[in-house]
């Protein structure tokens, strides 16, 4: 079957990828509704305090930390579409619970198991783009994927804005539940790749499933640090994260201090970095590879520094126009970040591998997620919303800054094309 997909020259005659592709972007839609209804009941409904708040990433990020990694080792030698449909239902199951909850703790609660329950789905989708498209399109399924992320960040926020406002934020909830299950019954009828990557059986002379869960993991961080690219990448990356994840909870704070008598504005912010990012991707889309990490990764930290700049210096009352400028670079900057780093992690991971090494990055930034959004909260509750934003604007783009003068020095000189899809088993093992 892998053979068949790969001879195909156009993604969108690889029916297997389409399905796939056509799962995600309806779960993905739904999920920016529930996204959104929570951080809505959280800051507007029941006015609860910034520290609160930000235990809302807290939780969804816990399950990552703790179980990516492990989880991303199992995938790869897993039924992977078996493994994603039953998450989906059970994920329904629980969306479903939350409907009737007025306890944001109980709420808290349950998005906590949820979120165990959903950390199957980056590894899995990462691994199966891998097994089922063909190397030469690998960035235009990468862009695809990022493109549809975002449009649902633009068309999500807003829709999900105005039925909070027509009947109540839960109602969202329920669009959730029907985009998972609809996603579901997609998944039921993709055949014949829920096997194995034949590269993943055969790793220095050894077969892969006899290995037990510790050796796999073990021998996952060695093929990192072994690869320049891949260190560099996750180093240069996880650091940039610290520092925007101290303030991506606390933009409901900022709305509310900038419109407290509109709680759509929140909506409206989403959807222009929804906005920035689907421009930069379809420009993105056009590229046959990308060589030039550097360039890319530190000039997308750059632009999301400078866009959190620009919002610490609004003023309560200041124009929409400046705050959505604002949020359109973060989304340009978000854009180009979300394709490079997921592109790098198809090429330069070894055959076989890449759904541990996505589990690995999952479970690093899940670990930062525990304590930034946490800090961000007290620094807000300190120094307040638009001091903070400005100091970790300024702090965001030095680093997009010493990414893009010391990418020589980082990433090396090497040139990367989809061909090292092909050769990276024989380079990093």
């Amino acid at each position: 079957m892998e053979n068949q997909i790969f001879e195909k020259k156009s993604i969108w005659k690889n029916r297997t990828y389409v399905m796939l592709f056509s799962s995600y972007a309806i779960s993905t839609f739904g999920s920016f509704f529930d996204m959104l209804a929570v951080m809505l009941l959280f800051s507007y409904v029941w006015q609860l305090e910034p520290w609160i708040i930000a235990l809302i990433p807290v939780v969804y990020a816990l399950p990552h930390a703790i179980f990516s990694q492990f989880v991303g080792a199992i995938i790869d030698r897993s039924k992977k579409i078996r493994i994603m449909l039953v998450a989906d239902l059970l994920t329904a199951f629980l969306t479903f619970v939350l409907i009737f909850l007025s306890s944001p703790w109980l709420m808290l609660g349950i998005i906590l198991i949820r979120s165990s329950i959903t950390v199957v789905h980056f590894p899995a989708q990462q691994a199966l783009v891998r097994q089922i498209v063909h190397p030469d399109l690998i960035l235009k399924a990468v862009t695809l994927n990022g493109t549809v992320n975002q449009l649902s960040k633009i068309i999500g926020p807003f829709l999900g804005a105005s039925i909070a406002a027509t009947f109540s934020p839960s109602m969202s909830f329920v669009v959730y539940v029907i985009a998972l299950l609809v996603s579901v019954f997609i998944l039921l009828f993709i055949r014949n790749v829920d096997v194995m990557d034949e590269a993943a059986v055969t790793l220095d002379g050894e077969k892969a499933e006899d290995d037990s869960l510790w050796r796999t993991l073990v021998r996952g961080w060695g093929i990192m640090f072994q690869s320049k690219v891949l260190i560099a990448s996750f180093s240069f990356s996880l650091i940039a994260f610290i520092s925007i994840q101290l303030v991506d909870a606390q933009f409901t704070v900022l709305t509310r201090e900038l419109f407290p008598n509109n709680p759509s504005v929140l909506g409206w912010l989403l959807s222009m970095v929804g906005l920035g990012a689907i421009g930069i991707m379809i420009f993105l889309n056009r590229l046959k590879s990308i060589s030039s990490y550097g360039w890319f990764l530190g000039s997308s930290i750059l632009l999301i520094g400078v866009g959190l700049l620009l919002m610490g210096m609004l003023w309560p009352g200041a124009s929409f126009l400046w705050l959505f400028v604002a949020a359109i670079i973060i989304g340009v900057g978000t854009g180009i970040f979300s394709v490079v780093f997921n592109y790098i992690l198809q090429v330069e991971s070894p055959n076989g591998k890449v759904g541990q090494m996505s589990g690995m990055y999952n479970s690093l930034t899940g670990i930062i997620l525990l304590f930034a959004p946490i800090a961000g909260g007290g620094l807000v509750q300190l120094f307040g919303v638009f001091i903070t934003f400005q100091v970790i604007g300024v702090i965001t783009v030095v680093i997009g800054v010493v990414g893009i003068i010391l990418q020589k020095v980082l990433w090396g000189e090497r040139v990367y094309t989809q061909s090292s899809i092909k050769k990276n088993k024989k380079d990093i093992i």
